[in-house]
């Protein structure tokens, strides 16, 4: 069974109720109330009654597969066995293999190199990064199944004088990225990436794989989108008080969507679960004392859609629309 809701225009709460000692709190007149107002502007997303939670499987990490990568990145040295990970470093280049349990996180950095401020000669091309790319990590057994071509980054660089006039700025290098995917919904989140950089003449300088292999497990019910949207609001600041300064928070949502998250690739998970997505955009104005105060930020947060689960929520927050 499929729910499925119209679209919301726009709703104005009172959100999470106070406690006695916070509400005296509150009526203290030299602090301002700030009161929340919600505006929908994007489609609701359709939401099965459940959906498939998929289990991490053990990292498939040995001797062998480190040399085979040693020998993809043309490393020389000693494979170092620490606690959680794999380590070879030959001056600053560095190979790093994540072994633990719940992790996925294989990533080669020649630090001198990504690091470096000055313009690359001959980069490659974005069509021909992504191309090259794709082919390295799919010959080393580094591209995730599910995996498509994201987008091209460059590493950038400006250096200024004392002055802070602009004496040199350019592209040191050029990278391809690759996105996953989980029965056909996108999976977000730091831990569900790949990617190659290169610099000049098309070299490799830095590679990863973030990712945990999974298997598909169980079907659990998951919360409702009406659910998600109170969970979300909770949130956002306190009720009103009467009689207070008021400075008002509008939260725009121009896009919610279904995913699965999966956190940082150092850090042990053992679930990979579905997700509520909430992107957009508050602007909060109002007076503090004789200051007056209007500020914007865009937002991306993450609401789980498993009420029991592993995966907890998680926010970004910038300047522009976070991606």
């Amino acid at each position: 069974m499929t729910r499925k809701l119209s679209i919301f225009v726009i709703f104005a709460v009172t959100l999470a109720s106070m406690g006695a000692a916070s509400l005296v709190e509150a009526q203290q007149p030299s602090r301002p109330v700030i009161v929340a107002v919600f505006e929908m502007v994007g489609p609701m997303p359709e939401a099965p009654e459940a959906m498939t939670v998929y289990k991490v499987l053990p990292p498939k990490v040995s001797e062998e597969v480190m040399k085979r990568w040693m020998a993809a990145f043309e490393l020389d040295g000693e494979i170092i066995d620490r606690e959680r990970q794999l380590v070879v470093k030959d001056e600053k280049r560095v190979l790093e293999v994540f072994k633990q349990p719940g992790t996925g996180y294989v990533r080669f950095s020649d630090n001198a190199k990504l690091a470096i401020e000055e313009a690359a000669t001959n980069l490659p091309s974005e069509n021909e990064a992504a191309k090259k790319a794709e082919a390295f990590l799919t010959q080393n057994g580094l591209l995730p199944e599910n995996a498509s071509f994201a987008g091209i980054g460059y590493y950038d660089f400006r250096l200024a004088d004392q002055k802070g006039v602009v004496t040199s700025e350019g592209k040191s290098g050029i990278s391809a990225a690759f996105a996953v995917e989980l029965g056909e919904l996108p999976v977000l989140g730091p831990g569900a990436k790949a990617s190659v950089a290169f610099g000049s003449n098309g070299e490799i300088i830095g590679a990863a794989r973030i990712w945990r292999e999974v298997a598909a497990d169980k079907e659990v019910t998951i919360i409702s989108p009406e659910d998600a949207i109170e969970r979300f609001k909770a949130g956002w600041p306190p009720e009103k008080v009467d009689g207070m300064p008021e400075v008002t928070t509008i939260v725009t949502v121009t896009e919610l969507v279904m995913a699965y998250w999966a956190g940082p690739g150092p850090i042990p998970q053992m679930w990979v679960e579905p997700v509520y997505v909430f992107r957009g955009f508050h602007e909060t104005e109002g007076e503090i004392g004789k200051r007056r105060i209007h500020e914007r930020e865009h937002f991306e947060i993450v609401i789980p859609a498993v009420p029991e689960g592993e995966t907890k929520p998680h926010s970004s927050w910038g300047p522009r629309p976070v991606e």
